[in-house]
């Protein structure tokens, strides 16, 4: 009984291992990735990551075009946690933010009203990307994409 346990345990991991290698990730770099920050202010500085976020915020809208989504929510179960949910259009476009002086000058003055700031990456992310955002000092995880598709919404 123990023995066709494990037979048919190699034989379905076999075949998981043949059904993973049909797929194929997306290509690195071309394609949208989204960007995951979380943050958490010290006591007292909640308001005033707020009000530093809502500025950056429409500055990153009017001067980043590959920018697809960029929203700052509060987590339900801290008064302190923030997330910054964030769509690139590609990789370049990550890049592109992370060069924003207005992005600098943001992190400049949140960092000090922090005590956690971390970002994850998830998708085909270039090489290039990660490891501009990894450059920044910001303790960074990138989830490689390992399959999936984009929707093309054009009309």
């Amino acid at each position: 009984m123990v023995l066709r346990w494990i037979v048919l345990i190699v034989a379905l991991s076999g075949a998981l291992q043949v059904a993973a290698q049909d797929y194929e990730p997306l290509p690195a770099g071309p394609s949208a990735l989204v960007l995951i920050a979380r943050l958490h202010a010290l006591p007292g500085q909640a308001d005033q990551v707020v009000a530093l976020s809502a500025a950056v915020d429409k500055k990153v809208q009017a001067g980043e075009p590959g920018m697809l989504l960029h929203t700052f929510d509060r987590d339900p179960a801290d008064p302190r946690g923030f997330i910054w949910t964030e769509v690139y259009e590609n990789s370049d476009a990550l890049i592109f933010h992370l060069n924003n002086a207005d992005l600098g000058s943001y992190l400049e003055a949140v960092s000090p009203l922090l005590d956690v700031f971390t970002v994850e990456l998830y998708g085909a992310v270039s090489e290039a990307a990660v490891e501009a955002l990894r450059a920044t000092g910001t303790p960074t995880t990138h989830y490689p994409n390992v399959l999936g598709y984009i929707r093309d919404l054009t009309p």
